[in-house]
C-alpha cells in the first residue's frame, strides 16, 4: 500500500484510524513483531494529521487477526494520513 510498509485503516465513520508497520529494529528476528497505532482525525475534513492515541506491539500473527477483524467490522483500507 505504501512503500515504506505501513498500513492505514479508517473506521466507518471516518473518524478513527490505525496504522500498522513492522517493527524494523527488533533484534529477535525468530519473532515478527508489528506496532499498531490508534488515534483520531482531526480538522472537520480529517485535513491535520491524526492525534494518535495508543501504540502497542503485537506478534504480527495477531496483527493479522486485528486486521481481519477490524474490515470484518466495516474498517476500510486508506492512504497514509501523515
Amino acid at each position: 500500500m505504501n512503500s515504506n510498509n505501513d498500513f492505514w485503516l479508517i473506521d466507518s465513520n471516518f473518524v478513527g484510524v490505525m496504522r500498522f508497520y513492522k517493527d524494523k529494529e527488533d533484534s529477535d528476528k525468530s519473532i515478527a513483531y508489528m506496532f499498531i497505532e490508534e488515534g483520531i482525525i482531526m480538522g472537520i475534513h480529517g485535513e491535520n494529521p491524526p492525534l494518535m492515541k495508543t501504540r502497542k506491539k503485537i506478534v504480527i500473527e495477531e496483527a493479522r487477526s486485528l486486521w481481519q477483524k477490524l474490515v470484518n467490522e466495516g474498517w476500510q483500507k486508506t492512504s497514509k494520513k501523515w
